[in-house]
C-alpha cells in the first residue's frame, strides 16, 4: 500500500542571491490539525548502534484511504517512509508514544473536532500496543493491540489517552471518560507485566464539566498527572505519586496554578531530568506561558509571547539541559502564520530564535521529540493547511541550536518518505531526489544544511534565512477560525 506522497514534493527558492534549497518533507494528511493533541508525543527518537531513527505516528484522516500510521526516517528527517499501520479503522484516533530502548510503546484513542464533541460509542476504547524492533529485518513490527479501557455503552466514550513508564518499568495509561450524563472522569490504569494486562485504578478526578485534557508524565522517580478542561474558567490541577509506593497511592488533588490551560491540552511538557517539569501552555486568554515545577510546586508564569492567538501551539524540547520551543505565530498581515524555534532560558524567558517559515494559510499543531541528546539537530513537524486547491500536509523542519540568532520576540500585530511503492520525498537538508514539480501550495521554508545555514547567517537576520516557494492562496480568516479539533 503506497502512501501516495509523490504529489507532495515542494519547491523552494532562497531569497535573492541564494541558491535553490531542498524543500521540507510533506506527509499527506486531511487537515492541518493532524498533530493534535499538542500534549501528545507524536514523534520519538530511537537510538541504535546502526544509527538513530525518528518514528512518528500520524493520523492521515482518511487521506488516500489511510488512518493512523507509523512513519520512520533513518536520516534525521531527510526522507520518510511508512513503517506500518497502527489503526486504519478510525480517522479520528491519535497516538501517544514512548521509546523504551529500541522498542516503542504507544496508546491510541479518539479525538474528535470541537464542532462534533465527544459523543458516546461502544467503539471509543483505548488500546495499548508495542512496536518491537527486529534487527534482522531492520523494522519495527507491531504486537497485537491490548484494550485498556472498554466503552460498553453507546452513551459513553474514552478519549485523549496518554502513556507513561515509571522507574519500576510499569506502564501507566491515562484517559478521560465521557459518562452517560455527559460529565467527564479522569481514569488511570497500570500494567506491571510489560503491557500484557492492565488493572484499572481509582479515578483521579470526577465531575469534570467539559472535555478534559492534560499530560501524564514520568519525572524520574515520580509520576505526575496534570490536567485542566475546555471549561475556560477552570484552574489547572495535578496529582503525583512516588514510584516506590503501592500502585493505588496518589497524592490528593492539588492546584497547579489558578489560570487554566486552553482546552486542557494546548500544552507541551518535558521532565527536567532533576525531578521537576518544564511546561509551556496556552492559557484561556490564548497566550503562551512557561512554568516550572521544581519538585514541590509550580513557579510563576513567564510570558513566552506578548499577545495571543486561537491557533498558536507549543512543542517543547529539552536537549541535554537546554530548552527549545517550536511554535506558530500569526503573521502581521493576518493572512497566515510564521513558524519559529526559540531557546528558552533556565527561567523560561525566550531567547535566541530562528524563523523556520512564513505560511499563507493555516499552519500549526507542531510535534517534536520531548527529549534529545545535546548537539543533535532540533526537529519538528508542523501541520500545514492551505486554501482549497492545494492539499494539506505535515512539513518537517530540522535546524541546529547554533543557528539560533539573538532576536526580539515579536508580539502579534494582526488586527482585532518512501512508501511501499518505492516513492521517496525529501526534507530540507536531506538527499536530493528527482526534480520536484512546481506546487501551488509550496511554503516559505528555512534552509538547514550546513552550507545553507552559513549562507543564511551571512545575509543578516531571520528574514534572510528563509527559502521562498510559491505561496498558498490566502485562506479566509473566518475559515481558520473554524479549523477542526482543538482550535488553539
Amino acid at each position: 500500500m503506497g502512501v501516495g506522497m509523490g504529489w507532495a514534493a515542494l519547491t523552494g527558492l532562497l531569497l535573492a542571491g541564494m541558491t535553490a534549497a531542498t524543500p521540507p518533507t510533506a506527509i499527506p494528511v486531511r487537515g492541518g490539525n493532524a498533530l493534535t493533541l499538542p500534549a501528545h508525543r507524536h514523534i520519538v527518537r530511537v537510538s541504535r548502534s546502526e544509527g538513530s531513527v525518528l518514528l512518528t505516528a500520524v493520523q492521515q484522516g482518511g487521506q488516500d484511504g489511510h488512518g493512523l500510521r507509523l512513519f520512520r526516517s533513518d536520516n534525521g528527517g531527510g526522507t520518510w517512509k511508512q513503517e506500518g499501520v497502527i489503526h486504519d479503522g478510525s480517522t479520528y484516533d491519535r497516538a501517544d508514544l514512548v521509546a523504551v530502548g529500541r522498542d516503542v510503546a504507544l496508546v491510541y484513542a479518539v479525538e474528535t473536532p470541537d464542532s462534533t464533541g465527544i459523543g458516546g460509542s461502544t467503539a471509543r476504547d483505548v488500546y495499548f500496543q508495542w512496536w518491537r524492533y527486529s534487527a534482522s529485518k531492520n523494522h519495527w513490527l507491531p504486537d497485537k493491540p491490548v484494550r485498556v479501557f472498554d466503552s460498553t455503552s453507546s452513551s459513553t466514550a474514552y478519549y485523549r489517552a496518554e502513556l507513561a513508564r515509571d522507574s519500576k518499568g510499569r506502564l501507566w495509561v491515562q484517559a478521560f471518560f465521557r459518562e452517560k450524563d455527559a460529565s467527564n472522569t479522569l481514569v488511570i490504569s497500570v500494567s506491571s507485566d510489560g503491557g500484557s494486562t492492565f488493572r484499572t485504578q481509582s479515578a483521579l478526578a470526577r465531575d469534570i464539566p467539559k472535555r478534559g485534557g492534560g499530560r501524564l508524565i514520568s519525572l524520574g522517580s515520580r509520576l505526575m498527572m496534570l490536567w485542566s478542561s475546555h471549561d475556560g474558567r477552570d484552574t489547572t490541577h495535578y496529582r503525583i505519586r512516588d514510584d516506590s509506593a503501592s500502585v493505588s497511592t496518589w497524592s490528593s488533588t492539588r492546584t497547579a496554578f489558578s489560570d487554566g490551560i486552553y482546552h486542557g491540552a494546548a500544552m507541551s511538557a518535558v521532565a527536567d531530568g532533576k525531578g521537576g517539569l518544564h511546561l509551556v501552555y496556552k492559557d484561556n486568554s490564548e497566550r503562551l506561558r512557561y512554568r516550572r515545577f521544581d519538585g514541590s510546586s509550580f513557579g510563576s508564569a513567564v510570558k513566552v509571547l506578548e499577545d495571543g492567538d486561537w491557533a498558536t501551539q507549543p512543542a517543547l524540547v529539552r536537549a541535554g539541559s537546554s530548552l527549545y520551543l517550536f511554535y506558530n505565530q500569526p503573521r502581521s498581515d493576518g493572512s497566515g502564520y510564521r513558524l519559529w524555534v526559540r531557546a528558552l532560558s533556565s527561567s523560561g524567558k525566550p531567547g535566541a530564535g530562528r524563523e523556520l517559515a512564513s505560511v499563507s494559510g493555516f499552519a500549526g499543531y507542531p510535534a517534536a521529540p520531548d527529549v534529545l541528546p545535546s548537539g543533535v539537530p532540533l526537529v519538528c513537524f508542523f501541520g500545514i493547511e492551505p486554501s482549497s486547491g492545494s492539499s494539506s500536509r505535515l512539513s518537517f523542519f530540522s535546524t541546529s541550536a547554533s543557528s539560533l540568532k539573538s532576536q526580539t520576540v515579536a508580539a502579534r500585530q494582526a488586527p482585532a518518505a518512501e512508501d511501499e511503492d518505492g516513492e521517496r520525498f525529501t526534507a530540507t537538508g536531506g538527499p536530493a531526489a528527482s526534480p520536484p514539480p512546481q506546487d501551488p501550495g509550496a511554503l516559505v521554508s528555512a534552509a538547514t544544511s550546513p552550507s545553507q545555514q552559513a549562507m543564511a547567517a551571512g545575509c543578516g537576520g531571520a528574514s534572510a534565512m528563509l527559502a521562498v516557494g510559491v505561496t498558498f492562496s490566502l485562506m479566509e480568516w473566518g475559515r481558520r477560525r473554524r479549523a477542526p479539533v482543538l482550535p488553539g
